[in-house]
């Protein structure tokens, strides 16, 4: 068995997108949102608020609708 190693400077070329301040404290509200209702039923259906978050950080990358088709496929 193998191991990943990890090196910097493949870590540095990863594209990491900083949000704008509204849109990480809307991110931050759905989060908070799940949690929440997890909280109170652990198996209350959160899908519809996963999504929004995913369309989110897919607006944040500019992804378009084939790289969208390829990670939800």
């Amino acid at each position: 068995m193998g191991t990943n190693r990890w090196k910097k400077y493949k870590i540095e070329m990863l594209p990491i997108k900083e949000p704008t301040e509204i849109e990480e404290l809307s991110l931050e509200n759905l989060v908070d949102q799940i949690l929440n209702a997890k909280k109170l039923d652990p198996n209350a259906d959160t899908t519809a608020l996963e999504r929004e978050i995913d369309q989110m950080v897919y607006q944040l990358y500019e992804l378009t609708p084939e790289e969208i088709k390829i990670i939800e496929g």
